[in-house]
């Protein structure tokens, strides 16, 4: 393809050709598409029954406001706490009732009862915030094939009416693996984009940094200590960030370290060592949040514990209540 200045005729073309891939399920030819029209300077948000295009070089176009992208929460641990309750409240605080929650199931999908996860957080989020009148919808997209697909736009349609969205508890590499170039993947970037609000938890935080710790498969299976490639969902705003979940988690007692997302102190240096020097690592403690707004370009650490930002040998440590530029 022509690398210098594009026409329109062809850009439309490349958006016909990207149209016709997603409408034959090929998500991987789609996205190498939507790459193309990125290094041409443009932006594609996709919705229930089209594709917008949007040029970089403009704030506005289509009604779309570059300055409007939704707050973004990553969770420690605790969704389902009395804190995680005033951190739920504190991302929706400007939404007017009813307030239209989803919650998405993928990461759990290879459990027996997903809905035990999701059935919990869904009934604790309907009493605690009760004054938003919150009108839940749990969303089965257990996996990439069959009905419950994370590909079958019926199944994710309540992503797209919803002003809050939240996934979290599973397994890391099954989210990673059964999101992939997923229609629902293609849903949380185009929904925070237009001011949706989102929040990751346990499974989907650590699937969603640039490498993603495989916790089931070193802590329970007993595998030697590696990384595998997340989603890279920070990209899409410039951020090179790897999430580690339950920094602080003391469930081993004295006996067993299991800081670091159960890796422990002296595992998790070795795991350190094998991240390139360019991504950087967030420790979020237990019962704690932090919160991006992309728009201000900063964070804010909510909750009992911290943030530990580790960025080549380099440690920040911010506190609950403090705000942190994401210039790292």
């Amino acid at each position: 393809m022509n690398k210098g200045k594009p026409s329109l005729k062809e850009i439309k073309a490349l958006l016909s050709n990207r149209s016709q891939a997603r409408k034959q399920k090929n998500y991987q030819t789609a996205d190498k598409i939507r790459q193309e029209l990125e290094k041409r300077g443009y932006e594609i948000r996709d919705e229930q029954d089209k594709s917008v295009l949007i040029n970089k070089d403009k704030s506005k176009i289509l009604g779309i406001d570059k300055n409007s992208i939704g707050l973004l929460a990553v969770f420690g641990s605790g969704e389902t706490s009395p804190t995680g309750r005033r951190i739920h409240e504190y991302l929706i605080k400007d939404k007017k009732p009813p307030v239209k929650i989803a919650l998405l199931e993928t990461p759990a999908g290879f459990e027996e009862n997903p809905d035990h996860w999701y059935g919990n957080l869904a009934q604790m989020l309907e009493i605690g915030l009760a004054p938003f009148q919150p009108k839940i919808r749990i969303v089965t997209a257990l996996r990439k094939d069959g009905v419950k697909s994370t590909n079958n736009s019926q199944t994710l349609a309540p992503l797209l009416t919803a002003d809050y969205i939240h996934t979290g508890a599973g397994s890391p590499t099954y989210a990673v693996c059964h999101l992939k170039e997923s229609l629902a993947y293609s849903y949380l970037i185009n929904k925070l984009n237009r001011g949706t609000v989102l929040s990751f938890a346990s499974a989907a935080a650590v699937a969603m940094g640039e490498y993603c710790l495989p916790v089931y498969e070193i802590y329970k299976a007993g595998h030697d200590p590696y990384w595998e490639k997340g989603l890279n969902f920070f990209q899409n705003w410039g951020l090179n960030l790897t999430i580690v979940p339950h920094w602080n988690n003391q469930e081993g007692g004295r006996e067993i370290d299991t800081s670091r997302c159960f890796m422990g102190k002296k595992r998790f240096a070795k795991l350190l060592k094998m991240l390139p020097v360019s991504t950087i690592v967030l420790g979020i403690d237990e019962q704690t949040a932090v919160i991006f707004d992309l728009n201000k370009r900063n964070l804010l650490v909510m909750g009992i514990g911290n943030l530990t930002v580790l960025k080549k040998s380099k440690t920040t440590i911010v506190k609950s209540g403090k705000r942190h530029s994401l210039l790292f």
